[in-house]
């Protein structure tokens, strides 16, 4: 339907998620996070389905939370829905491929992130602009960014808020391959059946080895960032900054 929020595709191993918001350039909201979710649980029940591939509808993969709904969606103490999803799109015992097309900011990279592989088009730009509004980032966030690109470009990424471009993140190991706008779709759906046409069960084990290698940077101690996090949620300057970026405008930073 063309008002589905992510819309579902099969091929005769693997799946396409499409997140179908391109007038917002697919930012999520919670009807698509949820929507996700039944996708992902959808995916966790078919032993048929080898490969998970996203993408975006239109001119961008995915720009991030809404900001019009940020406020509700991150506050609390708890993880927040898009913790949960892409700690369970991270979980998959299949192989996830990300095809980022234009802009994948925020949320939208941190999907990307959390996807196994990813292949960009050579319009992309990705980046984590989350000082701008107030927030910070979420631990699992930080770990898997470090995981791929190190410490050094984590922390340009991060602290400079810069969006970069494909080429760069390419040079980074931020992606795995970029080619052009109009070849992303036929190549990573070429990326798709690679993967399918590997040994299911080699699949699923070559990941879990991946993940185990990196077990003790999962089980780190985080209590007291989680804490920290929580905080920064619910400040006020988070809320400056939501309202300042919808508004247009230079946000006011009270520290508070």
């Amino acid at each position: 339907m063309a008002d589905e929020l992510v819309r579902i595709t099969r091929r005769a191993n693997y799946a396409i998620f499409t997140l179908n918001r391109p007038e917002k350039r697919n930012s999520l909201n919670a009807p698509m996070i949820e929507a996700l979710e039944r996708g992902i649980t959808a995916l966790e029940r078919d032993r048929d389905v080898r490969v998970l591939l996203i993408r975006g509808e239109g001119r961008s993969f995915c720009s991030g939370i809404d900001l019009a709904e940020a406020a509700g969606m991150e506050s609390g103490n708890d993880p927040s829905p898009l913790e949960s999803l892409y700690r369970r799109i991270e979980q998959l015992p299949i192989p996830t491929i990300a095809a980022v097309r234009g802009a994948a900011i925020a949320g939208g990279l941190q999907l990307a992130i959390h996807c196994d592989l990813r292949i960009a088009s050579d319009d992309a730009r990705m980046g984590m602009t989350l000082g701008r509004i107030g927030l910070t980032v979420p631990f699992d966030f930080a770990r898997k960014l470090v995981e791929t690109v190190g410490a050094p470009n984590t922390n340009y990424i991060l602290l400079t808020a810069d969006l970069i471009d494909a080429r760069e993140a390419l040079r980074m190991g931020l992606v795995h391959r970029v080619v052009a706008n109009e070849e992303l779709d036929p190549a990573a759906e070429e990326m798709a059946e690679k993967l399918v046409a590997n040994a299911p069960l080699s699949m699923r084990s070559l990941k879990m080895i991946v993940r185990r290698c990196m077990r003790d940077a999962f089980d780190a101690e985080r209590e007291d960032i989680e804490a920290f996090s929580a905080k920064v949620r619910n400040s006020r300057d988070f809320k400056e900054g939501a309202r300042a970026f919808v508004e247009k405008r230079k946000p006011v930073w009270r520290g508070e």
